[in-house]
């Protein structure tokens, strides 16, 4: 069964990153270490082409124990990365093309088939909805997963990303870190973008979790069906 889950440092106003498009983490050491520990729990970790482009690197797992762990369950040394991207415009030149030890999977609709396609080379597996099917959904990235055995499906960003499957009512959970950070910034990039639900449709969470390391506070959440 797929589980579906996020896991975001925000600032106090809800910030995933500054209105003017700095690269820079927000999150401490801690942050980090949270991150491993969820990637480390995924089948897949799944981006937005925007947070690929800014990264650059493919999402791994560093902590030895951590992998060590992940090796005894049965599981792979690190997880699938996936990124889903409209437009398919993904520099070719990206070391996340050369992380052979990790299977890469890249979505895209018709439009931005052929760029996805000359950008992989042969390095990454392009996905595209079928005849009849549309544009890229996030049922049908959710299903082409579990089909490759991908069934815990790890969310990190954009906001664009998180809200196609917010939308879709397919997230399961949100892990959130909460910054010491004011960040400003109407067009700023939030945890959840997109259109934005009505009031009466507003998502509804159950606080699982709190704890604090130093000035972070991190927040789990699971989500009301």
């Amino acid at each position: 069964m797929t589980y579906v889950f996020v896991n975001m440092a925000i600032t106090l106003d809800g910030k995933i990153a500054g209105a003017f498009g700095e690269k820079r983490a927000l999150g401490s050491e801690a942050d980090r270490r949270e991150m491993d520990r969820l990637r480390a729990g995924a089948d897949v970790v799944l981006w937005g082409g925007a947070t690929l482009r800014a990264a650059g690197h493919a999402a791994r797992v560093r902590d030895p124990a951590l992998i060590s762990e992940r090796e005894k369950r049965g599981l792979s040394p690190q997880p699938a990365n996936a990124v889903i991207t409209a437009s398919g415009g993904i520099p070719p030149k990206l070391p996340w093309f050369e992380a052979g030890d990790i299977p890469r999977i890249i979505f895209t609709g018709h439009e931005g088939a052929l760029a996805a396609r000359e950008a992989a080379r042969g390095r990454a597996e392009v996905i595209v909805p079928g005849e009849g099917e549309g544009e890229i959904s996030a049922q049908g990235v959710a299903a082409h997963l579990a089909g490759q055995g991908y069934e815990r499906i790890l969310l990190e960003g954009g906001g664009g990303v998180h809200w196609m499957f917010a939308e879709a009512g397919l997230v399961d959970a949100l892990h959130v870190t909460l910054t010491p950070l004011l960040a400003g910034g109407a067009g700023a990039p939030t945890l959840l973008d997109g259109e934005g639900f009505p009031a009466s449709r507003f998502m509804r969470l159950a606080l699982e979790e709190v704890r604090r390391e130093g000035e972070e506070i991190f927040l789990r959440y699971g989500v009301k069906k």
